[in-house]
């Protein structure tokens, strides 16, 4: 896929292989520029087995780096966490970006999944935003219908006729990590080819490291008896709660817990110091290791910057096992938007093979409701959902299905108020459909320790599966009780609905439902009408003065003047392939895939 820096000249690429530490820490001295380091990935023996020392090579050269610095580190997901550890008080962190691999590594015993992508960790030595150029990716294009892979209905006026703003997940190019690095330099070439910086120095440590990884620890199975417990919500404190459950009990244990960023939870402060925040989740992990099953998976979702915090604690009692990519945004609204989630996923001991890859978990029929989502064979990459292309694949007998690795981009967020219920943080069943599949078989149980309106719990409901779901909030609790009486009743939880919900998840405002007199499009284009005529874009009081319309339906039907305004930034897209001209003045990078 194409990319195009707007107003970037591209860094010149400078490659130096230090052999000691001392050439090392002389090379980025008072060093200005972009620092991107290089570091060697594992074999397949061992993936979960951190370099000895990484963290602190790494350290040594951020106080020689000169104040206006970025430092880019590129490597395995199992070595940046300790890198982070090592520089966290001495940088600021802005990005950790996902790159597509290539090949993938499978696991022999399929006691994980296909591993997809390596890490870049983003950091700068000045304080504020990340100084970068305006990126966009060129949209993708189903290769069946030949239009965008996204249906952008009645807002192909407020975007880009080139692309979308890139994010952090890169799945339009892929590299190998230890050969050519050249579509990913030159990216960042062009993201940082701005006025302060004229070079990236790419420093290559796969020298100066190979051989610091240590012999990894032989793991005891534990093979006793598995208990039998039944479904059942539990109403209380999580440690409370948790420690009343006996030992190695659960098969699959999954925890979106708060990510303490002030989120208005009913009867929990979501803004904890953050020592006594990671204090209280080290508790409650080591209470979910204790009760997992060996051999079971506990996956944690957080946001990768809390990952890494996580994955330092959990590495200390359980096994790596992998570290999932979820691309849930659809598009960044800003320079680069930080769009994905870190599923990080642990066995107790040994793992043992994945039900979902073992053929031990197959798609249940509540799949063959939907003709897109399958739990265990993805949709392809660059597939459009548009409902005459999904007939079409399905007529024809096109093979539209792709493998599943540790990169999720199939699964959204919920966007729609019609399918969520009255609580401010929950994810799409898909998700859980997909976790449990994966790691449990039918009739095995499954924990969720902050079960909240119960998603996880009602996917395992549905899907055969035993569950016990922990919740502290009464109403979170009821609600949950509720719509698991309705699975009973033949009633889908998660069906359409017309609620009248309270609790929001952003703090904008939410607009009453209304009817339109005047659609917001015919609004926005008469804003971008104004702003040619005038030559900027208008204020309120020039919309008052040049528009055709009363301010009156601005002021209603909008939630901010930026969104009043975003058809009057561009000239819009189309949903059909055309062949696409370059500014003069960008560079570009061919599609890799």
């Amino acid at each position: 896929m194409v990319h195009l820096s707007e107003g970037s000249r591209r860094l010149d690429i400078r490659v130096t292989s230090p052999e000691t530490q001392q050439a090392l820490v002389q090379s980025a001295a008072r060093y200005n520029d972009v620092y991107f380091v290089r570091l060697p990935t594992p074999h397949l023996d061992a993936m979960s087995i951190p370099l000895d020392g990484v963290g602190t090579m790494i350290s040594s050269i951020t106080d020689q780096l000169g104040d206006q610095a970025t430092l880019i580190v590129f490597g395995e997901a199992v070595d940046l966490v300790h890198v982070h550890q090592a520089v966290e008080s001495h940088l600021r962190f802005h990005l950790w970006i996902a790159v597509k691999r290539e090949p993938l590594i499978d696991n022999e015993r399929s006691a994980a999944l296909k591993h997809q992508h390596v890490g870049a960790l983003v950091y700068t030595k000045y304080d504020g935003q990340l100084h970068h150029t305006k990126t966009r990716l060129e949209y993708s294009y189903c290769p069946a219908c030949q239009k965008t892979t996204k249906d952008y209905g009645g807002k192909k006026h407020t975007y880009h006729p080139y692309g979308t703003l890139i994010s952090d997940v890169w799945r339009d190019i892929s590299v190998n990590p230890e050969g050519d690095l050249s579509p990913v330099l030159e990216r960042f070439a062009d993201l940082f080819g701005i006025e302060q910086y004229h070079e990236l120095h790419v420093c290559d440590l796969r020298r100066l490291l190979h051989s610091r990884r240590s012999v990894s620890k032989l793991l005891v199975e534990n093979t006793s008896a598995p208990l039998h417990l039944e479904s059942r919500l539990l109403h209380g404190d999580v440690l409370s709660e948790l420690k009343a459950l006996p030992d190695n009990s659960i098969d699959f244990a999954f925890v979106d817990p708060p990510y303490n960023l002030k989120k208005h939870y009913l009867g929990y402060a979501d803004d904890l110091k953050i020592s006594d925040y990671f204090t209280w989740c080290d508790a409650w992990i080591s209470e979910v290791a204790r009760v997992l099953r060996p051999g079971a998976t506990f996956a944690l979702l957080n946001i990768p910057l809390w990952a890494v915090r996580h994955f330092l604690h959990m590495g200390t009692i359980l096994t790596y096992q992998n570290w999932i990519v979820w691309d849930a945004l659809s598009f960044p609204v800003r320079m680069i938007m930080p769009a994905h989630y870190t599923i990080l996923c642990f066995s107790k001991g040994i793992p043992r093979p994945l039900p979902g890859l073992t053929g031990a978990s197959v798609d249940d029929e509540i799949f063959q409701r939907s003709s897109s989502f399958r739990s265990l064979t993805p949709l392809g990459e660059g597939y459009c959902l548009r409902s005459q292309c999904l007939a079409k694949r399905a007529r024809i007998g096109m093979d539209d299905r792709g493998i599943l690795s540790d990169i999720w981009w199939d699964v959204h967020r919920l966007k729609h108020n019609s399918r969520r219920v009255d609580h401010p943080c929950q994810l799409p069943p898909q998700l859980m459909y997909r976790l449990i599949s994966l790691f449990t078989r039918p009739g095995e149980i499954v924990l969720d320790c902050f079960n909240g309106a119960g998603t996880t719990t009602l996917a395992a409901h549905q899907l055969g599966r035993r569950y016990i779901g922990i919740e502290r909030e009464e109403r979170y609790f009821q609600m949950a009780t509720e719509r698991h009486a309705e699975i009973d009743e033949g009633i889908d939880p998660f069906r359409k609905a017309d609620r009248v919900l309270t609790t929001k998840n952003s703090p904008v405002a939410r607009l009453k439902k209304q009817k339109y007199k005047v659609s917001k499009k015919t609004l926005q284009l008469e804003v971008r009408r104004v702003a040619q005529m005038i030559g900027h874009l208008p204020s309120r009081k020039e919309m008052i003065e040049h528009g055709d319309y009363s301010i009156h339906y601005y002021d209603d039907y909008f939630t901010s003047w930026g969104e009043v305004c975003a058809a009057a930034r561009t000239s819009g897209m189309t949903e059909t392939r055309e062949e696409t001209e370059y500014p003069e003045g960008t560079y570009s990078q061919k599609r890799l895939f």
